[in-house]
């Protein structure tokens, strides 16, 4: 187990370290000189590290006021999420999730090398979401079919295989319109992709967003970091204005709170754009360098990414889609505590970003700003108002306050249900 946890722990889910692995192999396999490779490599790993580091501060901004937020509407729930929830099954399967990780991603690879269609040609290589994928279904398994041991790492790994092979395939007939079929999305969020492309076809005529031209001073605000700059200062304050100022001054101890949340919403948007200048560096690198993997190794394969890499392509609509997606969040639990659910959802600041801007960029593809707004609003009513359905199997989850969550995950569940009446306990 000691190998197997360095090479989980230490490589795979080190994403910068894997994806230059990856890009390592690729070049190697076509023969680049040392220069190529060297360059190559650290191009990729770089980029990756930008990234991350983006992703890292805006989540480090959002997170506490969101946390703040959902205090202010004092009632208590279930929050859709991944990695807590990862967090704590792992407490209960430390030994069966990591080998159904390995052995799921062996599985995946057979499966993209000997299945013929076209659409199931991709490698999965979000590290981090395949590890979550693992530990949902071995938790999954364990809970409902009473699966323990050897038993329940063979069904997990199968389930695990299985699932990083159909969710790319699911999003790549989409996402090939965007990325010329170079890459696919490696993720939980295909929902965002597919609802997203079917939704933006109501709005044939809406103009895209990036593409609305605005009169006199306000042509300024065509340009994206302009238009983020100023635009999520005054949902902070928002934000703030609803939590109160009390509250506010929990986080910005000596500092104005106005000019806290106005400071905040700058750091937000600085964070997008290292985000988005970390995905363009990545992709400049990984792309060319995974060809080598394709033509020796898996003929015809792409690899599946994460959803950062598909936001430049529609800034403007990212942006329109996260802000549809928390309106969703919040329809879903005003409708929810309206009905006496069972179980409430609580808005998930990660989704609320990540799913809702795929969405958006999606949503805008066809339908312009129109198609960003509603694909981001419908796909957070589907993720937020799905945790009902997803909490019956996710039980000993529940005194957690946490579910695995996502879209995908709640669309996969009456599949599970069906399975559970047949052979479940």
């Amino acid at each position: 187990m000691g190998i197997l946890s360095f090479l989980i722990n230490d490589v795979i889910t080190q994403a910068p370290i894997f994806l230059g692995l990856v890009a390592l192999i690729g070049l190697l396999l076509q023969k680049k000189d040392a220069a190529e490779v060297f360059t190559g490599t650290i191009k990729t790993i770089t980029g990756t590290v930008v990234l991350l580091a983006g992703v890292d501060l805006f989540l480090g901004v959002l997170l506490p006021l969101m946390a703040l937020l959902q205090e202010k509407g004092n009632f208590t729930g279930v929050m859709p999420d991944n990695q807590a929830p990862f967090g704590v099954v792992m407490t209960s399967f430390a030994k069966e999730i990591p080998i159904a990780f390995v052995l799921g991603f062996l599985i995946h690879l057979l499966l993209v090398r000997v299945l013929p269609f076209k659409n199931t040609k991709n490698v999965f290589l979000t590290g981090h979401i395949m590890l979550f994928l693992s530990g949902f279904w071995v938790a999954i398994l364990a809970w409902n079919f009473g699966l323990k041991g050897s038993g329940l790492i063979i069904a997990g790994s199968i389930c695990t295989g299985l699932i990083l092979t159909v969710f790319p395939a699911i999003s790549r007939p989409f996402t090939k319109e965007i990325a010329d079929d170079e890459y696919t999305l490696g993720h939980m969020f295909n929902v965002s992709v597919v609802v997203g492309s079917l939704l933006g076809k109501l709005f044939k005529k809406s103009k895209k967003s990036d593409d609305i031209e605005l009169p006199g001073f306000l042509a300024s605000f065509s340009d994206f970091s302009i238009l983020l700059s100023t635009v999520m200062p005054l949902i902070f304050i928002g934000i703030g204005l609803v939590v109160g100022e009390s509250e506010v001054t929990t986080l910005s101890g000596d500092m104005n709170w106005l000019m806290f949340l106005i400071m905040q919403g700058i750091k937000f948007s600085g964070s997008i754009m290292i985000t988005l200048f970390g995905v363009r560096t990545f992709l400049g690198s990984i792309i060319p360098a995974f060809q080598g993997i394709s033509e020796k190794l898996l003929p015809g394969a792409i690899p599946a990414l994460d959803c950062p890499v598909f936001y430049p392509y529609a800034p403007v609509a990212a942006i329109i889609g996260f802000l549809g997606h928390a309106v969703g969040a919040i329809i879903s639990v005003v409708i929810m505590v309206s009905i006496a659910a069972p179980v409430i959802p609580l808005p998930s600041a990660l989704f609320i970003f990540f799913e809702g801007s795929l969405a958006g960029v999606f949503g805008d593809r066809k339908g312009g700003w129109k198609g960003a707004l509603l694909a981001g609003v419908v796909v957070s009513l589907i993720t937020h108002m799905g945790v009902a359905v997803i909490a019956g199997l996710q039980e000993p989850l529940l005194p957690s306050g946490l579910v695995f969550g996502s879209a995908d995950i709640v669309l996969i569940s009456p599949i599970i249900y069906f399975f559970k009446l047949l052979f479940g306990i």
